[in-house]
């Protein structure tokens, strides 16, 4: 097999895949924009957008790519769905609904693809800033260490900062990125805005499965916070935690992590 036949992010054998992912990510995005214009903010709104971003991806899913699995937030969370599935599409119709319910910006769309339990292709779009990016198409940034004055700029959760965060916080200056939405969080990164997205205390593979696929065709480094692989297509879909930085700088905060 040739590096161009492995399926993981970025790689050709997963480029019509990632294309797909982007258009649906895309479209979606434009729906829930449509969805907002002509509705007030509220629980109403923040409804409605799950339920209609939802059915919008899974009937498309169903009809571009009828033979593969699906796993939705707001779909069936039976495991006997998508157990054992050779190609599974992972989804968020709607990452951050909160927000999109009250009219902030800090909302999205992720659509990824697993096959045999591992990353190939994936888009996320927060169409509030026009933002769209997909594992075939997105720029490889540069790899980069910690600055010499220790600095860095981390990204975590608006509301539930992680508590190792601290170990960080020791080890190097530490200036916080405040974001409310998992696929936001990986922009930052990917921007340059941020030079870590840190995160436990849980979410799941919806949240995380198409930001992490951009964030490895990128060049990043996509892990758990003990920088093994994050697992996708588990019966529980439950996904603790998450590291995602340049390589040189996820080592810098792993020795961090690992207090050395």
């Amino acid at each position: 097999m040739s590096a161009a036949d492995v399926l993981v992010p970025g790689s050709p054998a997963t480029a019509e895949d990632a294309a797909l992912a982007r258009e649906l990510a895309d479209a979606t995005g434009q729906l829930l924009l449509d969805l907002r214009g002509r509705t007030s903010p509220g629980r109403e709104r923040e409804y409605a957008g799950d339920e209609q971003a939802h059915d919008y991806v899974t009937g498309e899913l169903a009809r571009h790519r009828p033979d593969d699995a699906v796993l939705s937030e707001e779909g069936s969370l039976d495991p006997t769905g998508w157990r054992g599935a050779h190609r599974l599409w992972i989804v968020d119709p709607l990452d951050g609904s909160s927000g999109f319910g009250r009219g902030n910006d800090e909302w999205g769309v992720h659509v990824a693809l697993v096959v045999d339990g591992h990353l190939a292709a994936g888009a996320v779009s927060v169409p509030g800033t026009g933002a769209l990016v997909d594992s075939g198409t997105v720029e490889r940034v540069p790899d980069h260490g910690v600055p010499d004055d220790g600095s860095l700029a981390v990204t975590v959760s608006r509301s539930r900062p992680p508590r190792e965060l601290q170990a960080v916080e020791r080890a190097f200056r530490v200036n916080l990125v405040k974001r409310s939405a998992a696929g936001v969080k990986m922009l930052a990164v990917l921007d340059g805005e941020a030079d870590v997205y840190l995160h436990s205390g849980g979410q799941y593979e919806w949240d995380n499965a198409a930001p992490m696929a951009v964030a490895m065709a990128a060049g990043l480094l996509a892990t758990r916070i003990d920088g093994s692989v994050v697992p996708y297509g588990q019966d529980d879909p439950y996904s603790p935690d998450l590291l995602i930085a340049r390589p040189s700088v996820h080592a810098a905060v792993l020795r961090a992590l690992r207090g050395r």
